[in-house]
């Protein structure tokens, strides 16, 4: 009864894992029409997400958009020349925003503070007691 119930269980995880990794996106093949028109909307010089039809996957700048493709200048450490991906290899191109925002800037200053606070409170009575 436990092996029964063991493998239930596994090949219910081993299902849910794989209805997870399929992406809607991953069904439905784009234009080279569609994708003209979306990349041409983006600002160059944002930071962009883009995954291709052979899977990888990258983070760059959006530096030029023609009738063809785009052309991206990846952000590493070392430096590398632009990519040229064309749209038919075009998969996903996503738009990426600054991480930044101000509640995460308040929720930071307010953790910090309160460290400080407690860190002071205790330096206090521990020099009290001696």
């Amino acid at each position: 009864m436990k092996r029964l119930t063991s493998a239930i269980v596994m090949v219910a995880i081993l299902v849910s894992n794989a209805a997870l990794s399929a992406q809607p996106g991953d069904t439905v093949p784009r234009s080279r029409e569609y994708w003209f028109t979306y990349a041409s909307k983006l600002p160059i010089g944002s930071t962009v997400q883009v995954r291709t039809s052979d899977g990888k996957r990258q983070r760059a700048v959006l530096a030029v958009v023609d009738e063809d493709g785009i052309t991206l200048e990846p952000k590493a450490r070392v430096p590398e020349p632009p990519r040229r991906i064309p749209f038919d290899q075009l998969q996903q191109l996503e738009l990426k925003q600054n991480g930044s925002s101000l509640g995460k800037a308040i929720a930071i200053g307010a953790a910090v503070g309160a460290g400080t606070f407690f860190g002071i409170v205790l330096l206090v009575f521990a020099t009290a007691w001696d």
